[in-house]
C-alpha cells in the first residue's frame, strides 16, 4: 500500500473520530482531556494496522467497503471509552451517532462537490472543510450537547442496540451498496444520497426527542414519588397534630393542678416548663388553616431540635382554595430546605426561619427567609442542588414550582447577601 492509498484510507476513521470528539465533550471524561489527542493517534493506528492486515483478504469491493466502514465505527467506539467514564452501550450510541454526522456530511458534500474537483479526483479542499465544518458545528449545537443528562446518556440498552444497527445499516450497508452501483447508474446513487441525508437527520432528531421523553418521563416519576411521600407524611402529621393538641389539653389542666404546690419555687419552675412545652403549639395554631397548622406543628418542633427559631406571620385562610397535599407540599419542602440550610450555620443569630402568608391586590404570596452559608449555582431559575446524588435530588424546589403553576402562580428565588427568598404568588381565586 503506497503512501498517497494509506493516507486515503485514513479518510474516513479520522471523519468518524473528529466526529465522535465532538459528541464526547459534552460527556464525563475520563482523565484529563490532555490526553484526547493521543487517544486519537493511537486508534487511527490500530484502524491502520488492522485494516492493512484485513484488506489483502477480501475478495470483493463491497467486502471491502464494509470492513472499511465497520472498522471506522469500531475505532471510533474504542476512542469513546477511552475518553469518557459510560458503559459500552452508551458508547456504541455516541458512536452511532457521531456516524450519522459523519455521513450525512459526506453525503451533502458528495452531490455538493464541484464538478472541476470531480474531474481532477481532489476530495480535499475550501468545500470539503466548509460542508464537513458546518454540519459538525450545527451537529454539535444541535444534537452533540443536548443528548446527555449531566454527562451521561439516560438510555436502555435496547435502545442503544437499536440506534446502533439502524446507524450500521443506513450508513454502512446502504451507502456501501449504493457505491459498488455508482459506476453503473450514477442517479440511482445520488437518489440514495438524499435517502441517507433524510435517515440521518430523522434519526439525530429522533435521538434528541427522545431523550427529552425520557428525561421528562424522569421528572414526572420523581415528583410522583414525591407526592405519595408528601401524602403519606401529610397524613402522619394530620395524627401528630391531634396527638399534641390532646396532650396540650392534659397539659392545661396539669398547670391547674401545679399551681396548688406549696414550695413556690418548685411550682414555678414547673409551670414555666409545662408552659414553654405548651406554647410551641399554641404560637402556631392560630393560621386559620388547618393544613398550614400541621405541616407548621411538625416543622416547628424539628427546628426546636435543632435549635432554630421558626417566627410565622400567617393568614391561613387565603391558602383555602389549595388541595390539602398540595399546600402540605409546598410548605413542607419549603421548610426542609430552610432547615437544612439553617442547620448548618454555626452562629445562633443566623440560625432563623422566617414565613410569611398574606394576600395583597387579589395575589396570595407565600414566602420563607432563611440564611445560607457557602455559593448558590443556578439551573435557569432555581438554584441547582449541592448534593452530590444529583438523580435522586433537587426535585423539591421543582415539585414548589410545579404546585405553583397547576395554580396559575409563579415562584421566585432570591439569593444576595448570604439570604436565601423563596417566594410563591399565586392568585387569590386559585383558578389563575
Amino acid at each position: 500500500m503506497t503512501w498517497a492509498s494509506a493516507a486515503q484510507s485514513m479518510t474516513l476513521p479520522i471523519e468518524v473520530l473528529a466526529a465522535v470528539t465532538l459528541f464526547c465533550l459534552p460527556l464525563r471524561r475520563r482523565g484529563s482531556a490532555a490526553l484526547w489527542p493521543a487517544w486519537f493517534v493511537l486508534c487511527a493506528v490500530l484502524f491502520q494496522a488492522a485494516f492493512s492486515l484485513l484488506a489483502p483478504w477480501t475478495g470483493q469491493r463491497i467486502v471491502l467497503v464494509l470492513l472499511y466502514s465497520l472498522s471506522s465505527y469500531l475505532c471510533g467506539l474504542l476512542f469513546a471509552l477511552l475518553c469518557c467514564r459510560i458503559t459500552v452501550s452508551e458508547a456504541m450510541y455516541c458512536t452511532s451517532s457521531a456516524y450519522l454526522t459523519q455521513h450525512l456530511a459526506y453525503c451533502l458534500y458528495t452531490l455538493w462537490k464541484p464538478d472541476s474537483m470531480q474531474r481532477m479526483n481532489v476530495r480535499f479542499g475550501w468545500p470539503y472543510f466548509l460542508v464537513y465544518g458546518s454540519i459538525y458545528l450545527v451537529s454539535y449545537l444541535l444534537f452533540a450537547r443536548r443528548l446527555p443528562t449531566r454527562g451521561r446518556y439516560d438510555l436502555k440498552v435496547t435502545h442503544s442496540v437499536g440506534m446502533t444497527a439502524g446507524a450500521l445499516l443506513v450508513a454502512l450497508v446502504f451507502s456501501a451498496f449504493s457505491q459498488h452501483l455508482q459506476p453503473e447508474n450514477d442517479y440511482f446513487y445520488r437518489v440514495c444520497l438524499l435517502y441517507a441525508i433524510a435517515f440521518c437527520v430523522y434519526a439525530l432528531w429522533a435521538q434528541l426527542s427522545q431523550q427529552k421523553r425520557l428525561a421528562l418521563r424522569h421528572d414526572l416519576d420523581v415528583q410522583q414519588q414525591l407526592w405519595t411521600r408528601q401524602q403519606a407524611q401529610y397524613q402522619t402529621a394530620m395524627r401528630n397534630a391531634d396527638v399534641i393538641n390532646q396532650k396540650c389539653h392534659d397539659l392545661k389542666h396539669q398547670i391547674a393542678a401545679l399551681k396548688l404546690i406549696s414550695d413556690q419555687a418548685q411550682r414555678d419552675r414547673s409551670i414555666h416548663s409545662l408552659e414553654q412545652a405548651v406554647m410551641i403549639y399554641d404560637a402556631i395554631t392560630e393560621s386559620g388553616n388547618k393544613i398550614l397548622d400541621a405541616v407548621l406543628t411538625e416543622k416547628s418542633l424539628l427546628c426546636e431540635t435543632r435549635g432554630i427559631e421558626l417566627t410565622c406571620m400567617a393568614d391561613g385562610k387565603c391558602l383555602g382554595f389549595m388541595d390539602a397535599v398540595d399546600l402540605y407540599t409546598m410548605v413542607g419542602n419549603t421548610l426542609d430546605n430552610a432547615v437544612e440550610s439553617a442547620a448548618q450555620l454555626a452562629d445562633a443569630e443566623q440560625r432563623t426561619i422566617s414565613l410569611m402568608v398574606f394576600s395583597r391586590a387579589g395575589l396570595v404570596f407565600f414566602q420563607v427567609e432563611n440564611y445560607y452559608q457557602g455559593e448558590l449555582r443556578f439551573d435557569g431559575p432555581l438554584p441547582r442542588t449541592s448534593k452530590p446524588d444529583l438523580d435522586r435530588h433537587g426535585f423539591g424546589l421543582k415539585s414548589i414550582q410545579s404546585i405553583a403553576e397547576k395554580y396559575g402562580g409563579l415562584l421566585t428565588v432570591q439569593a444576595e447577601d448570604h439570604i436565601f427568598l423563596l417566594r410563591v404568588t399565586l392568585p387569590e381565586a386559585g383558578d389563575g
